[in-house]
């Protein structure tokens, strides 16, 4: 199914990994590119409300993937800046090698295949080792959706990582960082209003880009995509690059970054150009300094949601320690 798709790449084994801040249509592009022909696995996490029509994260590497995560402390929300350094820790090189095992059990029979998790911004270290050492060449497609969209999204569905300010720090911290890891890899940015307007235009873009050749079969894919599968009523909200520039309440960092990355989704910018590439040094220093502040952002964040749990809990435990009592009366 999946070989004449991949006939210019049969002497190698690709990967390509799906990155974006949540909300911001990685979904839709994942079942964009298995469109193309590319591998997504057989075995998907169940749809959820945030996401019906399914997530198309394959449930052995997601499972593991989440499990990295956890070993180096971070959360879902989390927004502290993590360093590659963190993913070299014993317990996260147990969750390597078994990662290492799923890939050629489940995705080994196929030279190219793709892996979508709303997280794999926040564990790329581990994931660009991993690759590097299974003799594996990395891609990267990265899904850009305007920040102030990826906000509004959000706030409908949780009402604490919705607010803006929060959904800023968030949106930052699988943006910022990622991007200085790609430097020298294949990588596609695909924004998502794009991919809606003109879903024919940016799969071909894709292909070019990942260097996958058009066959009949990826022919009749691209048309299927574009005329059943994809619906206008998806998008809620648009917001353009006019307003990130004249939002005077936006973080100026995630500005700067939101205003390249749609730069980088229409190719008036490339990654490999060194003006490009200082810009992102520059962003990325000025993210860097704020990495005490985030950490203690994240410390907040945990201490409310552990006196949340204890509003619930210690009731309940009160409740629970008087029954002997209650029985005895």
């Amino acid at each position: 199914m999946h070989q004449t798709s991949t006939q210019s790449s049969a002497a190698r084994r690709r990967a390509i990994l799906i990155l974006g801040p949540g909300r911001s249509g990685t979904s839709t592009l994942t079942r964009a590119l298995g469109a193309l022909g590319i591998y997504l696995g057989t075995h998907f996490h169940r749809p959820v409300r945030k996401n019906p029509r399914g997530n198309q994260e394959e449930v052995h590497l997601l499972k593991l993937s989440k499990a990295v995560r956890n070993s180096v402390g971070l959360r879902a929300d989390s927004v502290r800046t993590i360093e590659p350094a963190a993913f070299r820790n014993p317990r996260t090189q147990i969750l390597a090698e078994r990662m290492r095992k799923a890939i050629d059990q489940y995705f080994g029979q196929h030279s190219l295949w793709a892996f979508k998790y709303a997280g794999n911004g926040r564990i790329l270290p581990f994931w660009i080792d991993l690759l590097a050492d299974a003799n594996i060449e990395p891609a990267f497609v990265f899904a850009y959706r305007n920040p102030l969209s990826v906000a509004s999204s959000r706030a409908k569905l949780d009402k604490m990582r919705g607010r803006i300010e929060h959904s800023q720090l968030e949106w930052l911290a699988n943006v910022v960082p990622v991007f200085s890891q790609l430097q020298g890899h294949r990588v596609v940015v695909v924004d998502y209003d794009r991919l809606l307007d003109d879903a024919d235009h940016e799969l071909r873009r894709i292909t070019a880009k990942l260097d996958i050749p058009i066959t009949a079969r990826i022919e009749a894919g691209i048309q299927d995509f574009t005329s059943s599968f994809l619906r206008a009523d998806w998008r809620h909200t648009r917001f353009t690059d006019s307003d990130l520039e004249t939002d005077q309440t936006l973080n100026p960092l995630l500005r700067r970054s939101a205003l390249l990355l749609s730069r980088l989704g229409d190719d008036r910018a490339a990654l490999d150009d060194e003006v490009i590439a200082a810009e992102w040094r520059d962003i990325q220093r000025l993210y860097q300094e704020q990495a005490p502040t985030l950490r203690l952002i994240d410390q907040l964040n945990t201490d409310v949601r552990r006196a949340r749990w204890w509003d619930l809990v210690r009731p309940l435990r009160l409740a629970w320690n008087k029954m002997p009592l209650l029985r005895q009366r």
